[in-house]
């Protein structure tokens, strides 16, 4: 069994240089973004969302899956600290910056497909951008992001690019539905 990382590698060297250069400018062009925390988690669900109405179909519940395990492995590797909720995130920030990721992800994947590369391949390429992305954030906004999604394309109104709005904050104002042991009254006898 290979690890994530020779698993990525794999699929990269498979593409070719060309479309590895295409990728990395991908990833540079959103990551050269300004994107507060909340934008950035908000631009990625959207994103998830988009590529994976198009690209998907019928397996849209596995690819979701498989973005969720793969960006949850990803944040135990790294161990990012929670998102940050200080700005009021910028709706048409957020369009824009999941326009350029789902968009260059759309010409790499089709350039691939073209290029005859194996489907497997082209799956964990565009796998490995978008859980690249969202394992730089803990479990717990990876979690809600992913609910947002599901919860998007479940929805028949939905419509390719809409920003999926990603409740963090009222996530975050939620009590927990399990008290903190330390803050937990002691009750009869053992």
């Amino acid at each position: 069994m290979t690890s994530l990382a020779e698993t990525i590698d794999i699929a990269l060297a498979a593409v070719g240089p060309e479309t590895e250069g295409r990728l990395r400018d991908v990833v540079a062009g959103f990551e050269a973004l300004a994107l507060a925390d909340e934008e950035r988690v908000a631009a990625l669900a959207t994103a998830v969302a988009a590529i994976a109405s198009r690209h998907h179909g019928r397996h849209v519940s596995v690819y979701l899956e498989a973005v969720r395990t793969w960006s949850l492995e990803i944040a135990e590797m790294l161990q990012p600290a929670p998102a940050e909720l200080r700005f009021i995130p910028d709706a048409g920030l957020i369009e824009e910056a999941a326009r350029k990721l789902y968009g260059g992800l759309d010409t790499v994947i089709e350039r691939m497909h073209r290029e005859g590369v194996d489907v497997r391949d082209r799956l964990v390429t565009e796998l490995a951008v978008v859980a690249r992305f969202l394992g730089q954030h803990d479990s717990h906004t990876i979690a809600v992001a992913m609910m947002a999604v599901s919860r998007a394309l479940a929805d028949p109104a939905y419509r390719r690019g809409a920003v999926v709005r990603v409740p963090l904050r009222e996530v975050a104002a939620t009590p927990s539905l399990v008290p903190d042991i330390e803050t937990m009254e002691p009750q009869g006898r053992a």
